[in-house]
């Protein structure tokens, strides 16, 4: 049995992740932002 990760803390780097994108075939990545500008993420449910 594996332990389960610990809750991100204020200052801790995020974890890599990619999701589809929204506007355009493909994903969009971390990655693809990480060292270039702040970045925010904002997460919502169902497309308006």
């Amino acid at each position: 049995m594996t332990t389960p990760p610990r809750p991100l803390e204020p200052g801790d780097p995020a974890p890599s992740f990619a999701l589809p994108a929204a506007d355009r075939e493909g994903t969009v990545s971390l990655a693809d932002y990480r060292g270039r500008s702040p970045l925010l993420v904002a997460l919502f449910r169902g497309l308006y």
